[in-house]
């Protein structure tokens, strides 16, 4: 009896022995295997930021085509809040005729296809056409089971602006344009300078004692040199592309500082600022010197629509439920002279002005970097105006 009681005691611990024994092996075999993707630890924060970092947008919709995510570059493309979308049908949304005429949603769901691919256009939260490559693919669930669909799109406007303007005009045809602005513009400066330098030394060689009464011509030289300064400037702005230090900020700071820069000017030109700001303006994410270059610009082309002063205000607000805001707009009105029907299309246009010949205008760069910089900080910017009444400029940038 007490034999069979300790063999069962050896078998037992011989058992154990080579149990600890297998899972060690174990162990060793799984920790020499290589580590191949990301661990299920990773996953969530892994696609929580391709989510809000990829620049094209994403949606998904249920099998009754209602919207169930909408990610942050989707807000950016369209200008809807999350509010506006989630639980409404994709249709009532983006008002697309391909809705009607080739629904992604037919394809994919009910058809079978792998996914749906398609250059067509969608209407933004403004109403304005935004030319967009679309993707589609089902969306499944753990049991392999169709819940839905999920889109990718990208805005291609940019893409179809350039196709566009290749087709126009080439190359060479811009640079030359350029290049004939930049003789005129630095040349007429250039003249005057040389013109008061030539006579301020045959006035000295005759009468040294008239040396104060040069100070006028000095002004003069100098403001000359300024303005060809502002000329290279804004050249070298437009035609270099500068990467934008990105940080988070409050869009009204970067208004005051512009105001500061600018307050002689409206000073002088005899104009009133009022200020409105609404509570609760989210921080973006922006190049402070690059987003203070656009207020100042804008600022600038206000002061100089209204030569007899007049009424500057400018107004911050807030879209999105409260503590959960997703774009920050900035409007800036004025009471100048407005802007006709016919120069829009060419608002934004490299070389395009209505000021030639005025003292202190440039190369007609100022809103064309202007929009460049708004779009590289993911925001959008739409003019209104009203000639004899005054214009309206919406600066729209994404929360942080």
């Amino acid at each position: 009896m007490q034999n069979e009681e300790f063999q069962k005691k050896t078998n037992f611990l011989t058992f154990r022995k080579n149990s600890i024994i297998i899972k060690q092996m174990r162990k060793e075999k799984v920790s020499q295997k290589p580590i191949v993707g990301l661990e299920l630890s990773m996953m969530r924060p892994f696609l929580e930021g391709l989510l809000l970092h990829m620049q094209g947008g994403i949606f998904t919709i249920n099998k009754e085509k209602k919207l169930t995510f909408f990610s942050k570059s989707a807000m950016w493309i369209t200008g809807f809040c999350l509010d506006d979308v989630i639980g409404r049908e994709c249709k009532d949304i983006f008002r697309s005729n391909v809705c009607k005429t080739s629904c992604p949603f037919e394809s994919v769901i009910k058809k079978g296809s792998s996914t749906y691919r398609s250059d067509i256009e969608i209407l933004g939260k403004d109403r304005k056409a935004i030319p967009v490559n679309i993707t589609a693919f089902v969306l499944k669930d753990s049991n392999d089971k169709i819940v839905g669909m999920v889109e990718i799109f990208r805005d291609i406007s940019e893409l179809k602006s350039l196709k566009n303007q290749l087709m126009q005009s080439d190359r060479f045809a811009i640079l030359g344009q350029v290049a004939a602005g930049v003789a005129h513009e630095i040349n007429n400066p250039l003249n005057g300078i040389l013109t008061y330098i030539k006579l301020m030394s045959k006035k000295l060689e005759k009468e040294p004692s008239l040396a104060q009464k040069f100070h006028k011509y000095l002004s003069i030289m100098e403001r000359e040199t300024g303005n060809m300064g502002r000329i290279v400037k804004n050249l070298l702005d437009f035609s270099r592309r500068i990467e934008p230090e990105i940080m988070p900020l409050y869009i009204n700071e970067v208004i005051e500082q512009s105001l500061l820069l600018l307050g002689d000017q409206l000073k002088i030109g005899n104009i009133e600022v009022k200020k409105e700001s609404k509570p609760h303006i989210p921080e973006i994410m922006g190049d402070f010197g690059q987003l203070q270059q656009v207020f100042v610009n804008i600022i600038l082309n206000s002061i100089q629509a209204m030569p007899k002063g007049g009424k500057l205000k400018i107004k911050t607000i807030a879209e999105g439920r409260l503590g959960q805001e997703c774009f920050a707009t900035v409007n800036i009105s004025d009471t100048g002279c407005g802007i006709s029907k016919k120069n829009f299309p060419k608002l934004f246009e490299p070389l395009f002005t209505t000021k030639r010949g005025k003292e202190g205008v440039g190369l007609g760069l100022g809103l064309p970097i202007v929009q460049r910089i708004i779009k590289e900080h993911h925001g959008n910017i739409d003019v209104k105006s009203t000639v004899g009444k005054g214009t309206t400029f919406s600066i729209r940038f994404p929360a942080k």
